[in-house]
């Protein structure tokens, strides 16, 4: 594949069928092969096992601040400072401090590619960073579709378990916010 041309959402989903080959490597295959499973790549159909299962993380609600266009002429890129918000799951709750801001790079096909860094701040006053990258285009007729892949670091005892925290977030349509519900990989 050129390096330079953009990958499409047929390409991406084929390789993530070749992905459990290329993670897994020589030594699994054989392994497999040895108690009788087949050694062959994926076909991406789920078996006993492989199913992906998620459990609800949070709401996080942002506020959207100042834009400010900083890509050269004829380029979409945008600043857009992130003036507050909350996030609320089962586990931790508390608001969105600063400095926080998404990073979006529009693309001539009608989409862009999120990129957001942002503190939260729990109840009781821990400091998460949270950063993610996401993708987000509009639907024909329809609203936006936005889904983004969060990653959280923080040192505080009681959350670090978010550390190791695999999540998607789905874009959720609330008036004059932006909201997202985020889902931990299990």
């Amino acid at each position: 594949m050129d390096t330079d041309t953009p990958i499409t959402r047929r390409t991406f989903s084929a390789l993530l069928g070749a992905a459990p080959t290329l993670l897994l490597g020589a030594s699994a295959f054989a392994a497999r092969a040895a108690d009788g499973g087949s050694p062959a790549p994926s076909t991406g159909a789920a078996r006993d096992g492989d199913a992906l299962q998620s459990e609800f993380l949070m709401e996080l609600v942002l506020e959207r601040g100042a834009a400010s266009n900083v890509g050269p002429p004829g380029a979409t890129r945008v600043a857009v400072a992130v003036a507050g918000g909350t996030f609320q799951g089962p586990r931790l709750r508390g608001t969105i401090i600063g400095p926080s801001g998404d990073w979006i790079v529009g693309r001539p096909d009608g989409s862009s590619v999120l990129d957001l860094r942002a503190v939260l701040q729990t109840d009781d006053e821990q400091k998460i960073s949270m950063t993610w990258r996401g993708i987000a285009y509009p639907t024909p007729g329809g609203p936006l579709h936005a889904r983004i892949l969060p990653l959280f670091e923080t040192g505080s005892a009681r959350y670090a378990w978010l550390n190791n925290v695999v999540a998607v977030g789905v874009l959720r349509p609330v008036p004059g916010k932006i909201s997202y519900r985020v889902y931990e990989i299990l």
